[in-house]
């Protein structure tokens, strides 16, 4: 009997234990289409400024499927926005020593086919800090999710470029007083210059199977990925892509890079400590606990709330020959998590984390010719509560949590600023200070879940600046 009670005990607490481990171990798009192409256009736009009216040049690119089909949705994918700022538009909008710029974007779509006309926001388009240069023009590219588009009959469908509206925020260089540390913020209103060709793509949409489509019912609900939908009378513009996350805080956060993370400065190379610029990232990705072979999603993109990683934006610069490096600070802030596991195919298991990080050091070396490597550093420690098992809680004490910071590296091919795919290993220390009432659960949860092996696969997310919303990921593919 006692034999029985303690194989059920162990049992239980390895599911405790899974729930612990592979809900959410770091800080931190989907699989291509098929049959796409891509589109873009370069047209003049007329911006309003104080002074009077200035042409930008403005380039939009997209990508769209190759044809379409009744009542199924339409995703224009890979979207970005590259303006063009000249020197005298910056001039007037941003003060002097403005350093580096970033922003945010609203593009105003006409979607047409045949008579039907509707009207699309591409909104929360955002940009990368982009450095100014001595003298000459700015290229600021923004891009991010936008809503797909649904018809109700065959025929070409039209993608036209309309009004765009650019939300800045510039940061002064150090040196330069209160300005090195507060955000300027400034507004740009442009349409397209008359004459100019705006029209995007066009898009193939063939009649479905049937002669006659049946009747939609209503309230029929939106489509997910690509099952068709009840086609709609005349053109859906869709509703926008998933809600973004908390705003960017306007200031960067504080802490100070990891020395025993930074690699050494190269022959000849120079260092220089900046000033730096407050940005966000979304990271989501899985985690795998190799001991019971299980994976779990690490800041649930669709969870109600997903967490940023604050970032610190170039902190440090090191130019040698062919060689610059930079590196920013991090700040996780994921919210506690909630998984629910079957162990052993048939116990329901659940529990909450909480994330008790410490800053990241992130390290992006760029050199000409070579891919760029992005690679991530920090620890933090992993506190466990309210356990259930079968719905009956599981008394694990206020204490229960790594019994030292859980060590994470993680490598990636890809600039930070523009968001990619990050892998790497943890070593998952013993859990201690687990268990209540004189019972002690340390070495029953470290033997079900600590060790080496544990991968992880997160995908970042593109950076947005201090002020805006960052979009969320897609997951990576487990």
């Amino acid at each position: 009997m006692t034999d029985a009670l303690s194989g059920r005990r162990t049992a239980r607490v390895a599911a405790v234990a899974v729930a612990a481990c592979v809900l959410g171990l770091l800080p931190g798009s989907g699989s291509a289409a098929r049959d796409q192409r891509e589109a873009r256009l370069t047209a003049a736009y007329d911006c309003t400024l104080p002074s009077g009216t200035r042409q930008v040049e403005v380039t939009v690119a997209a990508a769209f499927p190759e044809r379409g089909a009744v009542g199924k949705p339409i995703r224009p994918g890979e979207v970005s926005v590259r303006a063009t700022l000249p020197r005298p538009v910056l001039a007037e909008l941003l003060p002097d020593g403005t350093a580096s710029l970033a922003g945010t974007a609203v593009l105003a779509t006409t979607i047409a086919q045949g008579r039907e006309r509707a009207q699309a926001e591409w909104a929360d388009l955002a940009s990368a800090e982009v450095r100014l240069p001595a003298q000459g023009a700015v290229e600021i590219g923004l891009g991010g999710d936008v809503p797909y588009v649904t018809v109700g009959s065959a025929g070409d469908v039209t993608f036209t470029a309309g009004k765009l509206h650019l939300s800045l925020t510039a940061t002064a260089g150090a040196g330069t007083g209160d300005a090195g540390v507060r955000p300027v913020r400034a507004k740009l209103a442009c349409t397209p210059a008359r004459g100019a060709d705006t029209l995007l793509a066009a898009v193939p949409v063939e009649a479905p199977a049937s002669e006659t489509p049946a009747k939609p019912p209503s309230g029929s609900a939106a489509p997910d990925g690509d099952t068709p939908r009840d086609a709609p009378q005349g053109i859906d513009a869709g509703p926008q892509s998933r809600a973004a996350t908390d705003t960017c805080p306007a200031q960067p956060p504080k802490g100070t890079l990891d020395p025993e993370r930074l690699p050494p400065v190269p022959a000849g190379g120079e260092v220089s400590e900046l000033e730096p610029t407050s940005m966000c990232a979304v990271p989501a990705g899985f985690a795998t606990l190799r001991k019971l072979k299980s994976s779990a999603l690490v800041n649930d993109p669709r969870a109600q709330r997903v967490g940023l990683m604050h970032l610190a934006m170039r902190m440090r610069e090191v130019r040698a020959p062919d060689y610059v490096e930079y590196d920013h600070l991090g700040l996780m802030q994921l919210p506690d998590t909630q998984g629910t596991f079957l162990t052993f195919g048939f116990q329901p298991t659940t529990a909450k984390v909480r994330f008790e990080p410490e800053p990241a050091t992130i390290v992006n070396i760029i050199r000409p010719g070579k891919a760029p490597v992005t690679r991530v550093g920090y620890r933090q420690h992993l506190r466990l509560y309210d356990v259930r098992i079968n719905g009956v809680p599981l008394d694990v004490g206020t204490r229960c949590r790594t019994s030292r910071p859980v060590e994470t590296e993680l490598t990636g091919s890809y600039p930070v600023s523009e968001g990619g795919l990050l892998q790497g290993e943890l070593n998952i220390p013993a859990l201690s200070g687990c268990g209540a009432h004189g019972e002690d659960l340390d070495v029953l949860l470290s033997g079900a879940v600590s060790g080496p092996g544990n991968a992880l696969k997160i995908r970042q997310g593109r950076v947005c600046g201090a002020g805006s919303t960052c979009k969320i990921p897609e997951l990576p593919d487990l």
